[in-house]
């Protein structure tokens, strides 16, 4: 029982160092552990995450770089996506990027595009700490306080 919470736990830290949500929802699934225990490891996982990719930014870069011999354009071309990303660097810069990694732009891209706005590691870091932990409070604190069946309970307090 004991080797299979501590599974549990090494693939939540797992999950949540590349799709932050997913390590989330995999902890309140798997139901094992209490409040902080999944706050601490959601947490953790996603600043291992962000340590790793921040860490290995130009190697992964350069690697794809070479592997499909990516030549540098001469023109723009600006999609749908390409557009998105640029008005969330220049208009939000760090601190929106930090707050939309954990929930649409997942730990790898969140940090990738981070790291090209801001050399400093630790800086981007400290903003995706507080963004992590922004989200898994609120996550877990609605979920184990108000209990897992919060969509019913708006049903009913809506309908009333």
């Amino acid at each position: 029982m004991v080797v299979i919470k501590i599974l549990n736990g090494i693939v939540v830290l797992l999950v949540s160092g590349v799709k932050f949500l997913a390590g989330i929802a995999y902890a309140a699934a798997v139901g094992q552990f209490g409040f902080w225990p999944c706050v601490v490891l959601t947490i953790t996982g996603g600043m291992i995450g962000v340590y790793l990719f921040a860490s290995l930014d130009l190697k992964i870069l350069n690697f794809f770089n070479k592997l499909f011999r990516i030549k540098k354009r001469t023109y723009v071309k600006f999609s749908k996506k390409a557009r998105f990303m640029v008005k969330l660097k220049s208009g939000y810069g760090l601190a929106g990027i930090a707050f939309l990694t954990p929930i649409l732009l997942q730990v790898p891209i969140g940090t990738f595009l981070a790291m090209r706005l801001i050399k400093n590691k630790w800086k981007v870091s400290l903003y995706m700490l507080f963004s992590f932990s922004f989200y898994s409070f609120t996550i877990f604190g609605c979920y184990y306080f108000l209990g897992p069946h919060v969509k019913e309970m708006m049903g009913h307090f809506l309908k009333h």
